[in-house]
């Protein structure tokens, strides 16, 4: 059976941009700057899932990492029109995500059809099953719960 995963992206690593740690290691805010959440800065990467999961079209991924911490992880995400099957394998997190450009429509397992629109936000919950589909350029800002260690 394949092993399906959305995002293998926990733990992430932080790629810079707007965390700062001061020297006494004292803890800032992070900022998700405007710019990255415009598509501004995102680098081209590995799809979040395999090749085998993509139903129609081509996921052309793009992305920046704006926070990674203890117990979650923010992604800005960003790909060309495509539709993924996640329809064997459960979600293995839980994850806010809120559009911000394009459209996202999830289909649950049992057919049920949600479609979100740019300044939409839902949340995926760990277990859920159905399809990905992505439509114009779309582009997502994503909280993931990270598992505790």
């Amino acid at each position: 059976m394949k092993e399906k995963v959305r995002f293998a992206l926990v733990p992430i690593v932080l790629l810079a941009s707007g965390l700062a740690y001061a020297q006494d290691d004292v803890l800032r805010p992070a900022t998700v700057a405007p710019d990255e959440m415009s598509g501004v800065g995102l680098v081209a990467g590995a799809p979040p899932v395999s090749d085998e999961l993509v139903l129609s079209g081509e996921l052309n991924a793009k992305r920046s990492f704006p926070f990674s911490g203890e117990e979650l992880s923010v992604v800005i995400f960003e790909s060309t029109p495509a539709k993924t099957d996640h329809t064997e394998s459960a979600f293995p997190l839980d994850e806010f995500v809120y559009v911000l450009s394009g459209k996202l429509i999830l289909t649950d397992i049992d057919g049920e059809v949600h479609e979100y629109a740019v300044g939409d936000a839902l949340i995926v919950p760990k277990g859920w099953r159905g399809t990905w589909e992505m439509q114009g350029n779309y582009r997502e800002l994503v909280v993931i719960a990270a598992p505790k260690e």
